[in-house]
């Protein structure tokens, strides 16, 4: 009978150790399909949106912040430099990123634009969120298939169709306490990003 219970309380043991290794994966591919689809949302925004109204256009630091519907993404080619947000609004900050395109002859499949993008974007950054090191996370886009603006910042026709695949490494924020904070990136050789999030209570 000890023996018996022995074996049996063993494999119910063996058992769940088992079913918590298989659900693991499960629980922590949710969180990283969700950041994929952040960044793939981001460059899609960017890809879509014409120029004037673009940071990689003609609109400058303007434009600075990304709403991706309630959650802002501060995201410019030179560096963001202060987003405002209302309370509860999430920040997903863009430590390093890369597209690549067909647009830009990165490639003619998801194979080649994903190598390409990934060839790009292999310097991990560091950010920090008022003074404390944030973690940082790899994020990719599944492809995406997009249709050019009118004055899109390729300078191509309207209308023109085409793929990309963007990499990065990112830091998603769950909504700030209001008031200014302050986040630092650095990659590499470059010089510092300084970018001021501000949280205004009655901000629309």
């Amino acid at each position: 009978m000890t023996r018996a219970r022995l074996t049996a309380t063993t494999a119910l043991t063996l058992l769940a150790t088992v079913i918590s290794i298989l659900a693991t994966p499960a629980a922590s591919a949710a969180p990283q399909e969700k950041h994929n689809a952040t960044l793939a949302a981001l460059w899609t925004a960017v890809l879509q949106t014409p120029r004037a109204q673009n940071s990689f256009g003609t609109g400058g630091h303007a434009f600075d912040c990304w709403d991706l519907g309630g959650t802002v993404a501060p995201f410019d080619p030179i560096g963001a430099i202060s987003c405002t947000v209302k309370p509860g609004t999430k920040i997903f900050v863009v430590g390093f990123s890369f597209e690549c395109s067909t647009f830009e002859d990165n490639g003619t499949t998801e194979a080649e634009l994903r190598t390409c993008a990934r060839n790009l974007n292999q310097t991990v950054p560091t950010v920090t969120l008022d003074g404390r090191p944030a973690s940082v996370v790899e994020a990719e886009t599944p492809l995406l298939r997009i249709t050019l603006p009118a004055d899109n910042i390729f300078g191509l026709p309207a209308g023109e169709q085409g793929l990309s695949v963007g990499h990065g490494w990112v830091v998603p924020l769950h909504p700030l306490t209001p008031g200014t904070h302050q986040l630092i990136i650095r990659t590499g050789g470059l010089d510092p990003v300084t970018t001021q999030i501000v949280v205004k209570p009655g901000q629309k």
